[in-house]
């Protein structure tokens, strides 16, 4: 019975000592500085992310997050008022009357004015479908500056 307690031991400090150890790749997150529009009165925009150095904007609502591409990203905010403006880009599928798909592109042009004190925040969103048509979405909230990992 010792035998078998002492190879029983032997095997599992053998087994313990030649598992090797394996570096895992650490991933590359870092904090980015966002511009982040909360208490909003859209119910499909919870929290919106201007992220100011990635081109990329996100859209939170309770269930969802949507990620879009960002261009023409200008950041003229001074002393007293935010004032940012930039065009999101979504890919869409576009039916025509025969029924044939194709790829289409939707832009959304965000113009944002906000007061630097209160965080009031304005901000007028210019939708435009594949087929040109346009409308508006009219937003409010709370903008303020914030970091997130990216």
């Amino acid at each position: 019975m010792k035998n078998i307690i002492k190879l029983l031991s032997l095997i599992l400090v053998f087994a313990t000592f030649s598992c090797e150890y394996e570096e895992y790749d650490v991933p590359d997150i870092e904090l980015t500085s966002v511009y982040t529009i909360s208490e909003t009165n859209n119910e499909t925009m919870d929290q919106i992310n201007i992220y100011r150095e990635t081109a990329l904007l996100t859209v939170w609502n309770d269930k969802f997050i949507s990620s879009y591409e960002t261009n023409n990203y200008s950041d003229t905010s001074d002393e007293t008022t935010y004032m940012v403006s930039f065009t999101a880009t979504e890919s869409v599928t576009v039916t025509d009357a025969e029924g044939n798909e194709s790829m289409g592109t939707k832009t959304y042009d965000y113009v944002i004015s906000a007061d630097k004190v209160t965080g009031v925040t304005s901000v007028e969103i210019l939708v435009t479908q594949p087929d040109a048509s346009t409308s508006t979405i009219s937003v409010s909230g709370t903008l303020t500056e914030t970091e997130v990992y990216n």
